[in-house]
């Protein structure tokens, strides 16, 4: 059980809504649904009843933020311990699986290679999650897309760049010369997942605006890695963030040729606001 879940949970109590609780969170409303579904899921009873348009608390979601949050309290507690001169040597980075491709050799080189005694240490999850570990200082700093209404009083950001997300098959597939996503419907699709935001979204973004069903998702795999070699080996579409995680399989796939684009989302740096940055944005400029 994440105690961070403790956290989402009483927000959620405070502010009576889930879209309120994201918001005083510093995080995504899907972060916080995510979080409730995973907290009842350890119980027989209900934690939160609708009452019109509020979520109210049971008696058992009570006790359990009262009992839980002083223990959550004492570990966020021992996560403000100030960091030793040897762990200034480590960079511990959050990121979304893309971000790692993308930027993980921009990190290496600009951590690692001026001084061999550095470490760099990078953590793949969804952006709700990093966040909640940059606020809890697991994190020295975040690379992820940013979530609607982010802005935390404690967190310093910067845009680094701009995915464009395109829709990619098996060579030969029978649908690699379709032309528009009403070509697609009723295709099967492979993605990443869960995820509070990214390529899923974005498609699903891209059909709910042109009033389209919602595209059907037959397969969840656990990463890029595992989902292109799906799409190699079968009829299964997906949408791909960037070029760099097709890898070695790139000749074996194509790129969709759409009149219509999908939606954009730009991918951010987080850190923690003072203290002295560790990762200084201007090493992204040339290099993703």
């Amino acid at each position: 059980m994440y105690l961070r879940y403790l956290h989402y949970l009483q927000s959620v109590i405070d502010q009576g809504s889930f879209a309120r609780a994201a918001q005083a969170c510093g995080v995504t409303q899907p972060a916080i649904s995510q979080g409730m579904k995973a907290l009842q899921a350890q119980f027989d009873m209900p934690l939160l009843v609708r009452d019109r348009r509020r979520y109210v608390p049971t008696e058992l979601a009570r006790r359990v933020v009262a009992e839980g949050a002083p223990l959550a309290q004492r570990i966020s507690d021992l996560s403000r311990t100030p960091i030793g001169v040897a762990d200034r040597r480590q960079l511990r980075v959050g990121l979304t699986t893309s971000a790692a491709l993308v930027c993980g050799p921009v990190l290496y080189q600009s951590w690692c290679v001026p001084d061999s005694r550095r470490s760099l240490h990078m953590t793949t999850a969804d952006e709700g999650s990093l966040l909640t570990g940059l606020l809890q200082r697991q994190f020295d700093a975040v690379i992820a897309p940013r979530p609607r209404k982010f802005d935390h009083p404690d967190v310093a950001q910067w845009r680094l760049y701009a995915l464009h997300p395109r829709i990619y098959v098996r060579q030969r597939h029978p649908l690699a010369r379709a032309r528009s996503l009403a070509q697609l419907q009723g295709a099967a699709w492979a993605c990443v997942g869960p995820s509070v935001s990214g390529p899923v979204d974005v498609l699903t973004e891209a059909h709910r605006v042109r009033g389209m069903p919602a595209p059907r998702m037959a397969v969840h795999c656990a990463d890029f890695a595992s989902m292109l070699n799906l799409v190699v080996q079968s009829d299964l579409l997906a949408v791909f963030p960037h070029p760099a995680l097709l890898g070695g399989a790139f000749e074996k796939v194509v790129a969709l040729q759409l009149t219509e684009s999908l939606p954009l989302y730009e991918m951010w740096l987080f850190q923690r606001k003072g203290s002295k940055p560790r990762i200084d944005p201007a090493v992204f400029a040339e290099s993703v």
